[in-house]
């Protein structure tokens, strides 16, 4: 396995570990948000992934409902984002919301730790890699975003 490959895992625990915690320090979030994005385009695994048969625990509903409520404390939720920046024509904007954005990613990271702790390290890897374009990418941006405009802002 790659430095690059431990280091994003080793993020992804550091991650997961400050969400479950009941204290969320922004610039320690934004940081590792920071590195775990970084780390991305290193994701690249050579080898067959002889887990496809089986399922790695997942998250689910009532898990991002505990981890949206873990983050009551947060001092920003809501914030104003453009879905798509590469439609110029497009000015609308939506609502973000940071504890949402925060759990998904959460709930991606920790299913990848799930499948690596099981020793399919493959199947991790590939998961982190294709959610990260999928999903938690996304939000990941968003995310980063919303706390460094509030860290400006608020904190210096």
């Amino acid at each position: 396995m790659s430095l690059a490959i431990e280091a994003f895992i080793d993020n992804a625990r550091t991650y997961c570990e400050l969400i479950e915690s009941d204290r969320h320090d922004l610039g320690t979030l934004r940081q590792t948000l920071l590195a775990l994005m970084q780390g991305v385009p290193y994701l690249i695994v050579n080898g067959a992934d002889d887990s496809n048969d089986i399922e790695f625990p997942r998250r689910g509903h009532d898990g991002w409902t505990e981890d949206v409520s873990r983050l009551a404390d947060f001092p920003l939720q809501y914030y104003r984002m453009v879905f798509n920046p590469l439609e110029l024509e497009d000015e609308s904007t939506v609502v973000g919301d940071v504890c949402d954005d925060l759990a998904d990613i959460y709930g991606d990271l920790w299913h990848g730790l799930q499948a690596h702790d099981a020793g399919a390290t493959i199947h991790a890897v590939n998961y982190w890699r294709d959610s990260y374009r999928d999903h938690w990418g996304h939000h990941a941006v968003g995310a980063v975003s919303a706390i460094d405009s509030y860290i400006r802002q608020n904190v210096g």
